[in-house]
């Protein structure tokens, strides 16, 4: 690792070019940074990762995915694009970026609440899957593998807010936007605010069990593989975290 002469600014010369690209910028901070192009868009609303779909199959019944899938045919894209870019090749990280970047986005934007922690994390795992490229082993599915990262980093981000709590900001670093026009767009927003403040007050866990299961659509072999917990088990737990969230939805709705 080669600390260049800014604080808070990294860059790593063993890392492909498209990975030290998105690296090097300050750490926690969405704004100055380099137009490289590469970077995921500052102002992606989170109503992009809002599928209404999925938001109501969170709070119900429905089932995402089945408990005995194959793992897919696109495991076998991943680890090739894996497999190359161990060996250098550019282009197959290009390609693993722009497939996983945003569900990856999503995913942390979902358990934080926090565009710029979510954009940190993301290209944080990017650099440990660089790291790891060498070692792959396909064991599971690709997913299970990229989420597994993703997962530990949400961990330890969550560790760190702990030991350290977040300062108040002051109202000139927020962006504002304009509010949703039409009565359907303001209910969208409404339930869209609902649901967020709801799904923070979940435990970790099954926060994030939801999200692989029903943002994320992953089968229940590929989920409870991330989580390090049985199908069984995860079959439980996803009914307990859907019944506790509507059960905080309720109220403020």
């Amino acid at each position: 690792m080669v600390v260049v002469d800014r604080p808070g600014w990294y860059w790593d010369a063993e890392l492909p070019p498209v990975v030290s690209r998105m690296a090097a910028f300050p750490r926690g901070s969405c704004n100055n940074r380099p137009p490289t192009g590469l970077f995921i868009p500052v102002n992606l609303s989170c109503a992009g990762f809002l599928s209404v779909d999925w938001l109501f199959r969170c709070a119900s019944e429905t089932e995402a995915g089945s408990p005995g899938e194959p793992v897919p045919a696109g495991d076998d894209e991943d680890a090739g694009w894996l497999a190359r870019g161990a060996e250098g090749d550019e282009h197959a990280w290009q390609q693993l970026f722009d497939k996983w970047k945003k569900p990856l986005l999503a995913f942390f934007y979902r358990s934080l609440g926090s565009m710029a922690d979510a954009e940190d994390l993301t290209l944080e795992v990017f650099v440990r899957l660089h790291r790891a490229a060498s070692r792959y082993e396909r064991r599971a599915a690709f997913a299970t593998f990229v989420f597994h990262i993703a997962r530990n980093l949400l961990l330890n981000e969550l560790r760190r807010r702990q030991r350290k709590p977040a300062q108040p900001l002051p109202p000139e670093a927020f962006d504002y936007v304009a509010a949703p026009e039409g009565d359907d767009a303001r209910r969208a927003s409404e339930l869209e605010e609902v649901f967020q403040r709801a799904l923070a007050q979940l435990p970790e866990a099954q926060r994030s069990l939801l999200l692989l299961v029903h943002q994320q659509d992953l089968d229940h072999r590929t989920a409870a593989a991330t989580l390090g917990v049985t199908e069984n088990a995860l079959r439980v737990q996803l009914h307990r975290a859907r019944q506790r969230l509507k059960e905080l939805m309720l109220p403020q709705s």
